[in-house]
């Protein structure tokens, strides 16, 4: 049979090159899976929702969705994390005279319209000494602008992902300004997480042990080999620059594994620091609770 993967965003994108990369070099198959790694749109539901109705049979979520999976009939389990940092960013070019959140006072910036967001940057704002207050902000809807939109001039500046929306443009890649918010410590957390139904996991824990195995392995090997990375990638990804390819995997793999090398392995600090900090903002998904922590995640079936 084949095992259906559910991306966490509408296109696949270097985040995905473990993946991709086992793919292509067999890995997947030597642990006997067929896997098929999909991207869509959210008219038929986001991730959470193909995954609950069975349609997948692994999906990249954000914590949250795992959480409020946990008092539903079809519970989640978050059995690796993709990312051991936060990918969400502030993008702006030189030409803006943006070189820190604090310089963001007086400027637009868009920002979804979720409100967890907003209050991100504000926080970031405040912690590098300025006034959160004198921030615009912009509400793209459901457009999701990327640098060409600062260069074009519709705003100062955007939030959104540090590996992958700075290198759409025409600013040469190693001038497009990144704003970290872990760089001024604000809710540090694991971006996404691959989750597995509880069912799933109750009746097949050896299907997930060797998938995870093989994406560990994966995640290995486009460490070491860039430029096999960057093939890989380029399949799913044809319509792409290799250049982009090549910038965006080098701007995310550093958050692949932990400082002692470890892919997947999701730490409890940030898990329930994250949590604490959404509960405390009134940010959870709606029917989620901090308590709803207790089984969401798990290490033990990573290799």
């Amino acid at each position: 049979p084949v095992t259906r993967v559910m991306l966490e965003y509408v296109h696949p994108w270097p985040n995905h090159a473990g993946l991709f990369l086992a793919r292509r070099n067999g890995g997947f198959a030597r642990a006997g899976l067929d896997v098929d790694l999909l991207s869509d749109g959210y008219d038929r539901g986001g991730a959470p929702e193909v995954l609950a109705r069975g349609e997948y049979d692994i999906a990249s979520l954000r914590l949250g969705h795992v959480l409020q999976s946990r008092s539903t009939g079809t519970p989640f389990v978050a059995v690796a994390t993709l990312n051991q940092r936060q990918l969400g960013s502030v993008i702006t070019t030189p030409e803006t005279g943006i070189a820190r959140f604090a310089d963001l006072e007086g400027k637009t910036v868009a920002v979804p319209p979720v409100a967890r967001l907003i209050h991100e940057v504000r926080e970031a704002v405040a912690a590098d000494g300025a006034d959160p207050a004198l921030v615009r902000f912009a509400d793209p809807g459901n457009w999701e602008p990327d640098v060409r939109s600062v260069e074009q001039g519709l705003y100062d500046a955007v939030m959104n992902v540090r590996a992958w929306e700075p290198f759409q443009g025409n600013t040469p890649l190693d001038e497009v300004v990144v704003l970290e918010f872990d760089s001024v410590g604000v809710a540090p957390h694991h971006s996404y997480f691959l989750s597995v139904r509880q069912d799933t996991l109750d009746r097949n824990p050896d299907f997930v042990r060797s998938f995870l195995a093989a994406a560990a392995n994966g995640y290995r090997e486009a460490m070491e080999d860039e430029d096999g990375a960057v093939e890989a990638m380029s399949w799913p990804m044809c319509h792409v620059r290799p250049d982009v390819l090549r910038a965006s995997l080098r701007a995310i793999r550093d958050s692949w594994f932990t400082p002692e090398g470890r892919w997947g392995e999701i730490q409890e600090d940030l898990v329930t620091s994250y949590t604490t900090w959404m509960d405390e903002g009134g940010w959870l998904e709606e029917g989620s609770r901090i308590e709803d922590l207790e089984g969401a995640w798990t290490n033990d079936f990573l290799p």
